[in-house]
């Protein structure tokens, strides 16, 4: 009878708690914000990763690339269409300029390959951001799976 009670206040709970993670305040660097970064758990040796980045200056940056201590490789992607079928290419950076970008799947991404954890239970996978003009940054990446989507990338 407890249980019945106490099952559904527990769910509750941690769906606030989840709720406010993702509330968490833009990193900012620069001129430079960074909102919502999170990152797909894997079953396999890759995955990628997901964010905002918002430019408040006129003069426009670049990232320029990323590290995570739990892949051996991390590569800035896009996704483009090659003759009618979907491929994912590595880009030498990504312009951030007066428009926010947004880091999403099916689209540009952070690709985190040679995976030295898959990340399935864990909260958060930390990540350096090195842009052109701010310079570095560690953001903290949120784990989770999207509704409705695969673990994987």
């Amino acid at each position: 009878m407890i249980l019945k009670k106490i099952v559904p206040l527990f769910l509750c709970a941690m769906g606030i708690i989840s709720g406010i993670a993702d509330a968490c305040p833009p990193v900012k660097i620069g001129t430079l914000s960074i909102e919502h970064p999170w990152v797909r758990p894997s079953t396999g040796p890759n995955t990628a990763a997901y964010l905002t980045i918002t430019n408040m200056s006129q003069d426009p940056d670049k990232l320029i690339r990323a590290e995570c201590p739990d892949a051996t490789a991390v590569e800035l992607h896009n996704h483009i269409e090659e003759d009618g079928v979907m491929k994912m290419r590595p880009v030498p950076f990504i312009e951030i300029g007066k428009d926010p970008v947004e880091l999403k799947p099916g689209g540009l991404h952070i690709m985190l390959m040679g995976l030295k954890d898959s990340f399935q239970g864990k909260g958060s996978v930390p990540l350096t951001l090195h842009f052109e003009k701010a310079g570095k940054v560690d953001v903290n990446f949120s784990v989770k799976i999207p509704e409705n989507k695969p673990a994987a990338e």
